[in-house]
């Protein structure tokens, strides 16, 4: 058997952290017995995208799932990507047509399932809330028979919209029981199940690194006084869970524990770089900046209205919802002055063109494109942080450096890498329609809460983890061992799973194996499905997804 074990977000030196502290001791044996990689993320380094890279064996501008976003041609507003929006089958698929039995619960990004596995729980992004939301799992009648027997599906997360003064002592405890939960309800799927490959996501590594960072590292720009031992105790509760996995699935599995990237400390420090591309005289704000209209619908709509109705208050909008969320996110920009703006992403900081033919309002004429370029290139380098005098940006790359696959046109046309002051990553803000008159300023009272709209004391690395042991592991001193890196993509690791359980990958996998290739079994073309039509969340799905990934930190 192959158990395959997602733990997001977490980082190879906090694991190896509470592995010398004795607190980790599964994972220590699999790491004696085994193979360790360092695992390059994706551009960006965010949950979407880099689960994808791992379940198709490609990078994201090949499967198109590119952010936790996906524009929409001809405008500047944006749908929210889910699982129809990957243009590959994924590695399990291709398991379950050779004939392999596949079971999968809580990776993200894999909402609507794909129907290929003996059964599919889909992840944190799924819609639940909704009252049109059918399918959460692949059978239909899984999601009600495991409600009735554990009360819920386990892929819920934590509510992170508002932080009071006992959120984190509650949140605490809440991950702990949310491992525990979801773990019993993993063997009780294995136990009826016999499967050959299982993979099993835990979210709770990333979210206790996000929000309890500050907590843990006392030299944090903005370390507090609080539960320290909570990224300790959540680390201890994954590796209790994995001993459970491990024993359940037998001596002779092979184990694979990964995360789609690592984590790291916040600064105190915030950008706002539409403020900054207005100073340079890139970009501008109407009436020399303030609160939109649209803003200020959106915050009087979401204050009035009772939180457990937006999602249908929103659907009931219908597109004006979509029209007023869209342009809230670009508050009152001048796009007939704007030749350069930014998406404000505190997760992937990048600019694009207003480029005439493309945005709709856009003025930046194709002739004109190179030489705005290089002046935006020239003057990110050049930028100085006010608080220190160091640089902000160290490197500036082209989308076509980056990205050459059919979805490459779904990037932004620079994205940059940022330095971090003592180690620590530089937070984004949204301008807010001009009101911020500081492009970079230190953080203030309750910008820094972690709290829906704020920023979180954790952020993304770009490097995360993997381990695997068992029978299929290369031993240390063989060839194809020699011949493997100590680092690897996700997409090495899609196409690894797919060595380990014996199935060929396919053609348009970019990843290379881990593992010795040698007696695969092909993959009869006809017995792949076809790829699914475009699935859209309606107005009352998307404004639940939307306001998922805001408590999560993920959008302003």
């Amino acid at each position: 058997m192959l158990l395959v074990v997602g733990w997001d977000g977490a980082s190879l030196e906090l694991a190896n952290r509470f592995r010398a502290d004795g607190r980790m001791p599964v994972l220590d044996s699999l790491i004696a017995r085994g193979r360790t990689w360092r695992v390059s993320s994706t551009i960006p380094a965010v949950t979407f995208p880099a689960w994808t890279s791992f379940l198709t064996g490609a990078m994201p501008d090949r499967h198109g799932v590119t952010d936790f976003t996906i524009p929409r041609d001809g405008t500047y507003g944006f749908r929210f990507a889910n699982a129809s929006d990957r243009r590959m089958p994924t590695v399990l698929a291709r398991m379950a047509a050779a004939g392999r039995r596949v079971g999968m619960y809580g990776v993200p990004a894999t909402f609507p399932p794909e129907g290929q596995a003996v059964f599919e729980i889909c992840g944190f992004d799924t819609p639940l809330g909704s009252s049109r939301t059918r399918r959460a799992t692949h059978p239909p009648a899984l999601a009600d028979e495991i409600r009735a027997r554990h009360g819920r599906l386990g892929i819920e997360g934590i509510p992170q919209g508002r932080i009071d003064g006992d959120w984190h002592r509650d949140t605490h405890q809440r991950l702990l029981g949310d491992i525990r939960l979801r773990t019993r309800i993993a063997l009780e799927l294995l136990a009826a199940s016999a499967l050959d490959v299982f993979v099993v996501h835990y979210m709770e590594s990333d979210t206790v690194s996000h929000h309890f960072w500050h907590f843990d590292d006392a030299a944090s720009p903005r370390h507090a006084a609080g539960p320290r031992e909570a990224i300790g105790d959540v680390y201890a509760a994954l590796d209790d869970a994995l001993g459970e996995l491990v024993r359940a699935a037998g001596p002779d599995a092979n184990v694979l524990v990964l995360s789609d990237h690592g984590s790291a400390g916040a600064s105190d420090r915030i950008v706002f770089w539409n403020r900054w591309l207005a100073d340079c005289g890139l970009l501008a704000f109407r009436d020399g900046g303030g609160e939109s209209l649209a803003a200020r619908v959106k915050r009087t709509a979401l204050a009035v209205i009772p939180r457990s109705l937006h999602a249908r208050a929103f659907a009931a909008a219908g597109t004006i919802a979509d029209r007023i969320e869209s342009r809230a996110r670009f508050a009152n920009v001048d796009w007939s002055k704007t030749e350069v703006y930014s998406d404000e992403l505190p997760y992937f900081p990048s600019l694009r063109l207003n480029l005439e033919g493309r945005e709709p309002g856009g003025i930046v004429a194709p002739s004109d494109a190179e030489r705005i370029l290089e002046r935006v290139t020239r003057e990110l380098l050049d930028a100085r942080d006010p608080i220190d005098g160091g640089p902000v940006t160290v490197k500036v790359r082209r989308r076509e450096e980056l990205f050459d696959g059919p979805f490459a046109s779904r990037y932004p046309d620079l994205v940059l890498e940022l330095r971090r002051p003592g180690s620590y990553a530089y937070a984004a803000g949204p301008s807010r329609g001009g009101i911020e008159r500081e492009w970079l300023r230190r953080m203030r009272g309750s910008e820094a809460s972690g709290a829906k709209g704020t920023s979180t004391s954790g952020v993304h690395s770009p490097y995360g983890m993997a381990v695997l042991a068992g029978p299929g592991t290369p031993a240390a001193d063989s060839p194809h061992a020699a011949a493997v890196a100590a680092e690897c993509t996700l997409a090495d690791l899609g196409v690894t799973v797919c060595a380990l359980a014996g199935v060929e990958p396919s053609a348009e996998m970019q990843g290379r194996s881990l593992v010795s290739t040698k007696a695969l079994e092909p993959v009869v073309s006809d017995a792949m499905p076809g790829l699914p039509g475009l699935f859209e969340y309606d107005d009352e799905q998307e404004h639940e997804v939307r306001e998922r990934l805001r408590a999560l930190g993920y959008l302003s």
